[in-house]
């Protein structure tokens, strides 16, 4: 057993806990936030990367954390959303890290349930588990792919955006080819989609198109191709300001978390008559296979990440008829479904 010292970090945020980790021994420094768990535990995975600073790290640990309660309650599931982030630095033992930080959410008895997130390997994961039961097994044959299951949600709401603005056939620009993008590009070839692609990783991004037959594009010029969907599937905030006003494209729609640069970047696009499929109301579909497998048992999801579809459409559908951004629709009916349940769980 670590000696991992837990400690309560106090924030002007509605999380319902936000926790520092420190474990000497192994170099482990984290913060764990849970922001909310009035529908069911909260779900969201652990990222490691380096952090400029502590604030840095706790700043992400909260936004991240509250995406994921909108994304969970938007997507209908009994759970909230919760995060955890690992500041990487020279001198940590990688495995009695993951290790001290089982014993963290092993200690919250079950209020939080994770999995993989950004720089985390499969060997990470199998560390937390041997101290932890909370931590999700991706080796699991019975749980299948998560990034498949997250692509074939992009899709169905990528579906719901083609169809609404009218078209027929869809000419694709996919941002980055990783587990998501490359799956969601196999699955767009087979619809009969032409395709663009890009990826830091030219050997990458030259694999997918030949398995694809999509032509390669720069990373930094995919985003404005002469298409009718732009699909951002690796970094956040690549929908701003700046790249706004060159978008070519008609629709917004991809895997990456956080993509819009603001809120007002919402505004602007829907102003500019382009089509965003909200991010965590279409690349939930991961987060729907999880909770369906470790939650609910079941074994298919097929049918729950389908559903992504009509809650796009009607999420564009309300749009339209209110004149707003789809991102204003969707944060609303996720906060009324998850404050609803909060309100309840008080009285």
């Amino acid at each position: 057993m670590t000696q991992t010292h837990i400690t309560e970090v106090k924030t002007n945020t509605e999380h319902e806990q936000v926790l520092r980790l420190e474990d000497p021994a192994s170099g482990l420094r984290a913060y764990l936030a849970i922001h909310s768990t009035a529908l069911g535990p909260a779900l969201g995975g652990i990222r490691i990367r380096t952090y400029r600073s502590d604030e840095e790290a706790l700043s992400d640990a909260l936004r991240l954390s509250r995406a994921m309660t909108y994304k969970t309650a938007l997507a209908e599931l009994r759970a909230g959303g919760g995060k955890t982030v690992i500041l990487e630095h020279a001198g940590q033992s990688r495995a009695a890290a993951f290790e001290a930080l089982g014993d963290a959410i092993e200690s919250l008895g079950g209020r939080y349930f994770s999995g993989p997130d950004v720089g985390v390997t499969g060997a990470d994961l199998a560390a937390a588990r041997r101290r932890t039961r909370f931590v999700a097994d991706e080796t699991s044959p019975e749980l299948g792919n998560i990034a498949e299951h997250t692509a074939i949600g992009i899709w169905h709401g990528m579906r719901a955006c083609i169809e609404f603005a009218g078209l027929r056939r869809a000419r694709v620009a996919i941002q980055g080819v990783g587990e998501v993008g490359r799956r969601l590009a196999l699955i767009l070839k087979n619809e009969g989609a032409e395709l663009a692609i890009a990826d830091v990783d030219f050997a990458r991004a030259s694999h997918v198109a030949e398995e694809c037959g999509a032509r390669v594009s720069a990373p930094d010029e995919v985003l404005f191709a002469d298409c009718d969907v732009v699909a951002p599937c690796a970094l956040g905030g690549v929908i701003n300001s700046k790249t706004i006003p060159r978008l070519g494209a008609r629709i917004v729609c991809g895997s990456a978390n956080n993509v819009l640069g603001d809120v007002a970047d919402a505004n602007e696009l829907h102003r500019r008559g382009i089509l965003y499929a909200p991010d965590y109301l279409v690349n939930a579909g991961g987060v729907i296979r999880g909770s369906d497998f470790y939650l609910l048992g079941l074994r298919d999801s097929a049918a729950s990440v389908s559903r992504i579809y009509d809650r796009t459409k009607r999420v564009l559908g309300l749009a339209r008829e209110r004149n707003c951004s789809p991102l204003r629709i969707a944060d609303s009916q996720a906060e009324e479904r998850w404050r609803g349940a909060q309100r309840t769980a008080v009285s």
